[in-house]
């Protein structure tokens, strides 16, 4: 897909106003996350990077040292030997069954945290990599990484795998009968999912707000795709009709015989530049196809109860990402379901997600507006 439309920059370089872009930049050496295009625009945006950029080499060297120091230890009942290796039995399990691992995990952990300080694409990735490497080795996921991940996919419009993390929770991370102490449990094992699938039912019993906000995200998302493919598919049919009624009355015969229909290749032309996640353009079922109407409608109704959804579970939410200003607090220590400290957290895991992707951000804001005036 087209990464231009993300709000995050790759291969860009940082400095302010300039608009180089490409593979011939280079990296920032100490954090290897911001490019720049020459040594003038490193050194002019260096006062604004450098804090940022001491934090992430710092927290990835702690994060190396720990990993050095985990290894190098003798097997007990702490931690046992290998501990990071597929033999020694521990992977799945770290934190709660093995104390030793926390060291490793929380250095894994603000690793992620200062990489999410830079606005990159490279940066967001790096901090993608680490959570998914900590849910990998703690499946209980005491540091509570999860609520990250499916915002970290979105914001690198990578909606299919937000989507299929997001119902594995929903659906299987719910249940009853999921054993998380067992590691011959298939986990996180749902890829390609079918993101038409109407999941309000299933996220009735899901509590994370981050993941109510990330779906709802989601179905915008696929929402807006399919609204404004239908219309640029109706502009370029009407046009070639015409053009085929101009071509008709310049020659004066029976007509031009050339088809008003797009053709799939036409319309991904249109998807491969304009989409705003990955999910249409890997679905020829859903670009193929002579009437987008069912299916907005279908999608449009997801939104809205997603919508209803959060709302319902906390009412603080919605109203926040209209006021942005009031919810970048320090994050709160604790929290109650449908509380307002639960909001500031949410919002600081999720709020760049729906800012780097205006079209989304501007549809729930008049969602939330038609709520208030029908209240």
């Amino acid at each position: 897909m087209n990464r231009m439309n993300l709000g995050l920059f790759y291969e860009a370089c940082a400095a302010p106003d300039c608009r180089r872009r490409g593979k011939d930049l280079f990296k920032c050496g100490a954090c290897l996350l911001v490019h720049y295009c020459g040594p003038e625009h490193q050194r002019a945006h260096r006062p604004a990077h450098k804090t940022s950029c001491l934090l992430v080499k710092q927290a990835r060297a702690a994060a190396a040292e720990a990993e050095a120091e985990l290894r190098a230890r003798p097997g007990d009942d702490y931690a046992p030997a290998g501990v990071l290796d597929e033999s020694g039995g521990a992977l799945g399990l770290f934190w709660g069954r093995f104390p030793a691992t926390r060291p490793y995990m929380q250095a894994l952990h603000d690793h992620m945290t200062a990489c999410l300080n830079l606005r990159t694409g490279e940066a967001v990735e790096a901090a993608l990599a680490r959570a998914l490497e900590m849910l990998r080795l703690c499946r209980g996921d005491n540091l509570g990484v999860r609520s990250q991940v499916p915002v970290l996919y979105l914001r690198l419009g990578r909606d299919q795998e937000a989507f299929d993390f997001l119902k594995w929770y929903a659906v299987k991370g719910t249940s009853a009968d999921y054993d998380w102490s067992d590691m011959s449990q298939p986990f996180l094992d749902l890829t390609g999912e079918d993101a038409l699938e109407d999941l309000s039912k299933p996220f009735r019993k899901v509590k994370d707000l981050s993941f109510l906000a990330s779906v709802t995200l989601v179905k915008t998302r696929l929402m807006l795709d399919l609204v404004a493919l239908s219309a640029h598919v109706d502009e370029m049919e009407k046009k070639k009709a015409e053009g085929g009624e101009e071509a008709k009355a310049e020659g004066g015969g029976d007509g031009d015989d050339r088809p008003t229909k797009l053709s799939y290749e036409e319309k991904m032309e249109w998807v491969r530049e304009e989409a705003l996640s990955d999910i249409v353009l890997a679905r020829r079922d859903i670009v193929d196809r002579d009437d987008y109407a069912p299916l907005i409608q279908d999608v449009t109704g997801q939104v809205a109860r997603l919508y209803q959804l959060t709302e319902h579970h906390n009412k603080h939410y919605w109203p926040a990402l209209g006021h942005p200003e009031n919810y970048s607090h320090a994050l709160p220590e604790a929290y109650t379901w449908g509380s307002k400290q639960e909001t500031v957290l949410a919002f600081r895991q999720t709020w760049y997600a729906w800012a780097e992707c205006n079209p989304a951000l501007e549809t729930v804001r008049q969602f939330a507006e038609w709520t208030s005036n029908a209240s």
